[in-house]
């Protein structure tokens, strides 16, 4: 309380009261329901329960991280995973402990100059070409992204554009500059995101359903191999469309110089810049290698690298600067949604739910024509209604099966599933566009007049990749 008068807490708004009341009626009415030959009581009390979480988490009902420990405590409390190590078997995952690990690559790029010298390389190459400006920013974000998390790297990004466009006496709302930087920033975020296993939570997550369901791994190198030439393809894709719909004002030289002075002086090389600089080599190095050294496992390492940060004589950061910079919620969400998938699975409710979709007539399609039709699927509803996670929870295992019945690789599927709902081009509704479009230099028709062209780009070289590697090729 730091001394002073403690928040009053808030009510409850009317659509977390929704959200609070559809899962209870959700997790009581599915406890209710007798089992049949097709699926058990427990299997649909588990359905009852991830159904009741995505009503909470699509309605801001609690923190997304407590909403996965309610569902855990509920497939314990109701009998339907008596063991209490079994309810929340998520949270000994090797997913859960990755995606705190991993933070440490976010620590190294916030607490180091070194993405702000990033930027200023691209941002020095584009000179005062607006258009080529808009995708050094782009290009930029994209490749911190994937290494960062996408909000993380979409807050470093706006740190230099919007001095930019304040020094260039752009009119929020009206500047194509402005409207095309911005959007931008969060397109390359989402299209980085998906590039490497550390690139976005989800990566993660989707990794972890992976191997509880078919005991199967993915190597950084290989989801690299799947993820890299999709952004080549969709990036510039993206940036065609973007100045395109908006085309950017020009600026001069003379406020590039400018803004290059007053936002750019980086200085020599610290002690601190060195360091991180070894350690994002490093890291990345040792998760390729992992692809042939089977002792270097992906969690592993990222532990190995959050412990580094506190090593004495590293001095890279705090644990109170660490503790602001990871997300403790996440860790409990994952764990959450993976113990409630785990359960879904363990009683023969992800099995039923492939069925169902297998004998859909998916299987009497073409395998290229049966994945454009999922993915399509995929990308609209995660469009008008972007719950990732639960999207991801729902819909790999059935995949998955899918992938087996047709001699599918089971990266290709679990690859195509992150890229394709990670984040829609079309709404900016998923969190790394949200905060440039709170910024309120664009619209929210001007999402969608941008971002049409890079989804139809982002759903066909997902499809085209996926089958050529995961099936044609057959690339684990």
């Amino acid at each position: 309380m730091n001394g002073g008068i403690a928040e009053r807490p808030r009510l409850f708004t009317a659509k977390q009261a929704v959200g609070f009341v559809l899962a209870v009626v959700s997790i009581a009415g599915s406890y209710f329901i007798p089992g049949c030959p097709e699926l058990t009581h427990e299997a649909i009390a588990a359905c009852g329960i991830l159904l009741g979480a995505v009503f909470m988490w699509f309605c801001g009902t609690m923190p997304t991280g407590v909403v996965g420990l309610l569902g855990c405590l509920a497939l314990f409390a109701l009998g339907i995973r008596p063991q209490f190590a079994d309810a929340f078997s998520g949270y000994t995952s090797t997913t859960a402990w990755f995606v705190l690990g991993v933070y440490c690559m976010t620590a190294l790029m916030q607490k180091s100059s070194l993405g702000v010298r990033l930027t200023k390389r691209f941002i020095m190459w584009a000179g005062a070409d607006s258009r080529k400006l808009v995708f050094a920013i782009m290009l930029a974000t994209a490749c911190m992204s994937s290494i960062m998390t996408d909000t993380g790297a979409v807050a470093l990004s706006m740190s230099f554009v919007l001095p930019l466009l304040d020094l260039i006496g752009a009119e929020r709302g009206k500047s194509n500059l402005g409207k095309c930087l911005l959007l931008g920033v969060s397109l390359g975020a989402l299209i980085g995101g998906f590039t490497t296993p550390c690139g976005h939570s989800l990566n993660v997550l989707s990794i972890g359903i992976l191997e509880q369901t078919t005991g199967d791994t993915v190597s950084y190198l290989s989801w690299m191999v799947y993820g890299v030439p999709v952004a080549a393809v969709v990036l510039p894709c993206a940036w065609k469309a973007l100045v395109h719909a908006f085309p950017p004002e020009s600026i001069t030289q003379d406020k590039v110089d400018e803004l290059m002075s007053s936002q750019f002086q980086t200085g020599a090389f610290t002690a601190l810049d060195v360091k991180c600089l070894v350690l994002m080599i490093v890291l990345p190095a040792l998760w390729i290698a992992g692809n042939w050294i089977g002792m270097l496992n992906s969690t592993s390492i990222a532990l190995l690298g959050m412990i580094i940060l506190f090593v004495p004589g590293m001095n890279i950061v705090s644990w109170k600067e660490f503790e602001h910079l990871a997300s403790w919620n996440l860790f409990l969400f994952f764990g959450g949604v993976l113990s409630i998938g785990g359960a879904v699975q363990a009683t023969g409710a992800a099995t039923f739910i492939a069925n169902a979709f297998l004998g859909s007539g998916i299987l009497g399609l073409p395998v290229f024509a049966a994945l454009l039709i999922i993915a399509t699927f995929l990308y609209l509803i995660h469009t008008v209604c972007p719950i990732s996670p639960a999207w991801c929870a729902i819909f790999m295992p059935p995949l998955l099966v899918f992938a087996q019945t047709v001699g599918l690789a089971s990266v290709a599927p679990t690859f195509m599933i992150v890229c394709l709902i990670a984040g829609s081009y079309l709404v900016p509704l998923c969190p790394a566009m949200n905060m440039t479009y709170d910024t309120g230099w664009y619209s929210f028709k001007d999402t969608s007049r941008a971002g049409w062209l890079a989804s139809i780009a982002l759903v066909a070289a997902a499809v085209v990749w996926v089958y050529i590697l995961g099936y044609v090729i057959g690339l684990m």
